[in-house]
């Protein structure tokens, strides 16, 4: 037994296992055949690898820790006192949307959290150790989106809780990275040059875990090949807001990629003038003729689809989000 001095110095959070492994094991139920190299054989190799970088920094597990013990679950107490649980009986038609997101990403179904706000297009996800993994969604999206949008946004979500993208997707405002909803306060205790470290390589990754959402998005969708549409349709209602709002044209980057699609890996040149989104896109459209795709969707036909290996996939989107240089 412990004596009161060692119970009270005792942390309990220190006994937690961050590591990648534990948290693919606990959040998905049969993984096995998908698992190349520690990682989910859809996900953005690049991506992996930078998140990897930040759990790496001596300052991580001190944001962490605040994280999990204190933000994340009031972060989900205010869900459970502000939004509807969605259900056969309340929201059934994203209750089952879900429930098929999940099955085909084969994980345990998260909770969802519909909030009532009418004039506001906003979806996430939180999972973390010792909490179960929810997506909160406003009334907003499910209005103004279609059966298939909602697909896509919600697979999307049910990727990023799979591949552990969301402590560090919630901790990206605290270093002023993505849009904020004022809520936050930044986390305490650490030097500017850790903030700056941390913040910077936040802010190179979450991009790249973009790329690995809209792949878990396009394992979900009915049709995987409506996906650059869907996004477009998204991005039109008030979707990805975290993406400047430049000028987006589908048929041009269509136009675009037929040229990209058959160029050499070696060949590829981006144009200067291709924004983020333009690269998020273009990244997704490579995914659809990949392997990868075609052994989580067995029940698509893949006869008329010339398909590449995940390596040959991943130069490829290196290339095209620039994730060598870190150029996201």
């Amino acid at each position: 037994m412990f004596n009161s001095a060692e119970t009270a110095d005792y942390n309990p959070l220190l006994d937690i296992d961050t590591s990648f492994a534990a948290y693919l094991s606990a959040r998905t139920r049969s993984y096995k055949d998908h698992i190349v190299g520690g990682m989910l054989d859809y996900a953005f190799d690049a991506d992996f690898s930078v998140k990897q970088k930040i759990s790496s920094f001596s300052a991580w597990s001190k944001v962490y820790k605040s994280l999990v013990s204190r933000e994340i679950p009031n972060k989900i107490k205010k869900l459970f006192q502000s939004a509807d649980i969605a259900g056969s009986m309340k929201h059934p038609d994203i209750y089952n949307t879900v429930q098929v997101c999940a099955e085909r990403l084969q994980i345990s179904v998260p909770t969802v959290y519909v909030r009532n706000a009418p004039d506001k297009f906003e979806i996430y996800s939180v999972a973390a150790e010792g909490t179960d993994p929810c997506i909160a969604i406003t009334t907003g999206v499910i209005e103004s989106c279609s059966k298939e949008e909602l697909r896509f946004l919600i697979g999307c979500e049910c990727g990023h809780i799979q591949n552990n993208h969301c402590i560090f997707i919630i901790a990206a405002p605290y270093f002023g990275v993505t849009e904020s909803d004022g809520d936050e306060e930044y986390i305490p205790a650490l030097n500017d040059g850790s903030v700056m470290q941390i913040a910077g390589t936040i802010s190179e990754w979450i991009k790249l875990a973009d790329v690995t959402g809209d792949r878990a998005g396009m394992i979900c969708l009915s049709n995987p090949q409506e996906y650059p549409t869907i996004i477009n349709s998204i991005r039109s209602k008030g979707g990805f807001n975290a993406y400047a709002k430049d000028n987006f044209d589908l048929n041009e980057l269509l136009k675009q990629y037929e040229v990209l699609h058959i160029t050499p890996a070696r060949n590829i040149v981006m144009p200067k003038n291709c924004s983020s989104f333009d690269r998020r896109v273009l990244a997704g459209l490579e995914f659809l003729s990949c392997e990868a795709l075609y052994n989580w969707r067995t029940d698509l036909n893949r006869a008329d689809v010339h398909t590449v290996n995940k390596q040959a996939l991943e130069v490829r989107c290196e290339i095209i989000l620039d994730a060598a240089k870190g150029g996201v």
